[in-house]
């Protein structure tokens, strides 16, 4: 498994990706933003501008907009070497401004839409303040976002980088986590006969929130959850769905286990669309029929 190579897209080819993977009204929208002078100066790169502005139309919009609307901590994505080993974008390495974000440059050549689902993660990320909660729902939104990109663009699932790899297996661990019988994935399945069917079940887990992505106590976290975070969430449950919790706290589990799996972006038939992309469903299977899990 290796990283993409080669050079990145250029204007112009960022610009015809947009037009490529969105649908026609929301991607001539994201072309308007793409040459925008001021989110020019913010994303210099065309490739990961190109990446942001995938994300236009899914489940992480409320994301992206804050972004474009400078309400979120992060105002600038670059490329370079960001803190932590592995990781995908992060605070630069000896950055002197907290506001800006960098793509680690192993994954500056590639595919947008590989890149796509980590910003979902990062721009409302507390980075080193990060608990365990946060982790585990920021790293579902991002799944959520690959998974619609997929639903999309089943042709997406054939890559086969590092990155596009990376993604997959997150994706694969939301897409399987729900209790046995049930079409409800969610970010916490508690009763969740694991992610990996059939495999050996030491060495999976039943979901996402389950996953120790970091040791950090509570109690040196920041565990706020920002708007367009919970405004997304509430993307992916029915519009039924009491309120997102304001906290990343065991409330907010709860309300994963009782909500996630529903709606227009990450209800049966997303789902189901990017698991055949994936090759986890048999062609023929389908979604049960429904008004509520679209």
């Amino acid at each position: 498994m290796h990283p993409a190579v080669g050079p990145t897209l250029d204007e112009h080819q960022g610009a015809a990706l947009l037009r490529e993977l969105l649908e026609p009204e929301t991607a001539e929208e994201m072309v308007e933003f793409f040459t925008n002078s001021e989110l020019l100066d913010r994303v210099p790169d065309p490739s990961l501008r190109a990446a942001l502005l995938l994300l236009g139309g899914g489940p992480a919009e409320a994301v992206l907009r804050a972004f474009l609307n400078n309400q979120t901590a992060v105002k600038r994505l670059g490329i370079g070497l960001p803190n932590g080993e592995g990781r995908v974008i992060g605070s630069e390495i000896d950055e002197a401004d907290p506001s800006r974000r960098v793509l680690n440059l192993r994954y500056k050549s590639e595919h947008p839409a590989a890149i796509a689902p980590s910003l979902a993660h990062a721009l409302c990320h507390h980075e080193g303040l990060a608990s365990n909660a946060e982790e585990a729902t920021l790293h579902g939104l991002l799944s959520a976002a690959h998974i619609w990109l997929l639903a999309h663009n089943a042709s997406l699932a054939t890559m086969t980088t590092e990155l596009f790899r990376r993604q997959a297996s997150l994706s694969i661990t939301l897409l399987n986590a729900r209790s046995a019988g049930s079409w409800l994935a969610s970010i916490r399945c508690p009763n969740g006969p694991g992610t990996i069917p059939g495999g050996n079940p030491a060495l999976q887990c039943p979901d996402l929130w389950s996953i120790p992505f970091t040791a950090t106590p509570d109690e040196d976290c920041d565990l706020s959850i920002p708007l367009p975070v919970q405004q997304a969430l509430s993307c992916l449950a029915a519009e039924t769905a009491g309120a997102v919790p304001d906290r990343y706290c065991d409330q907010l589990g709860e309300w994963f286990t009782q909500n996630l799996g529903q709606g227009r972006f990450f209800g049966a038939v997303p789902r189901a669309q990017a698991g055949q992309a994936l090759g986890l469903l048999n062609r023929g299977d389908t979604p049960p029929s429904t008004t509520t899990q679209g």
